[in-house]
């Protein structure tokens, strides 16, 4: 077990990603903190990851308040007496073009993809000074690299997450604390199991690239990079953006 007793925060732990990512983090021994807005989801998970042996906690919060992820990381260091790991994975996806994004439309992405990272770092960011290292990993996206139409705020969130990934880096570098994202490609998830099923745009990007399913993965199969990069493996690793993408980044 390569992170055995290692206090690990997800953030949107509850599915798709996230749940990838706390099953196999408890698997590799990790102690492990979902923090998610749906509870029964969360506990739903927990309890599995339980019955399989492994030890995990869900916490009810709402990533895009300040308040809400302070409260989250005192729930945890109240239980496990630590963080060691940070994964910043909670996202949302709201197609929109230019002239029909609302406000509110505009503030749900980007509180939950960029604000709620921003302050998660920095809370978690006493913790990681007193004990002499941390790790932060947070869940960027191939949009953040590349455009995609109708979907400027969600692109320009995923595209803010990989510059704070770096500027934190080599903020927090002389502290002992490493700082990474990973690029998802083409994940089967609940986000965008509707965009799958209707077709259109969305998935004629991918047969262009990858003639058919051949980019779709799974989630379970970006974990084994997560658990790299939150593991002392990683120790000389930091302000890099890890592409997971089967080759997608690559044209």
């Amino acid at each position: 077990m390569r992170l055995r007793d290692r206090v690990v925060i997800i953030t949107g732990g509850s599915q798709g990603i996230g749940e990838g990512f706390a099953r196999r983090f408890a698997g590799e021994g990790a102690k492990v903190a979902i923090v998610n807005r749906d509870q029964k989801k969360a506990d739903a998970v927990v309890n599995s990851i339980r019955r399989a042996g492994g030890e995990a906690m869900a916490i009810q919060a709402n990533v895009g308040r300040v308040a809400d992820i302070d409260a989250a990381v005192r729930h945890v260091v109240d239980a496990y007496g630590t963080v060691h790991v940070l994964i910043n994975n909670a996202g949302v996806y709201l197609m929109s073009r230019l002239g029909d994004t609302t406000e509110e439309t505009f503030d749900a992405m980007v509180n939950v993809n960029f604000k709620g990272v921003f302050f998660f770092c920095q809370s978690v960011l006493p913790i990681f000074e007193r004990q002499g290292h941390g790790k932060i990993i947070n869940v960027g996206s191939i949009f953040g690299h590349d455009g995609y139409p109708d979907s400027a705020v969600y692109c320009g969130a995923k595209a803010a997450i990989t510059l704070l990934t770096k500027s934190l880096a080599l903020e927090l570098r002389q502290r002992n604390i490493q700082v990474n994202a990973i690029a998802p490609g083409w994940i089967e998830t609940p986000m965008n199991e509707s965009a799958r099923k209707g077709g259109g745009e969305y998935l004629r990007l991918v047969d262009e690239r990858f003639g058919g399913p051949g980019a779709w993965m799974k989630p379970e199969e970006l974990a084994g990079s997560a658990v790299f990069l939150a593991s002392p493996d990683a120790d000389s690793v930091t302000g890099t953006l890890l592409f997971v993408d089967r080759g997608w980044s690559a044209y």
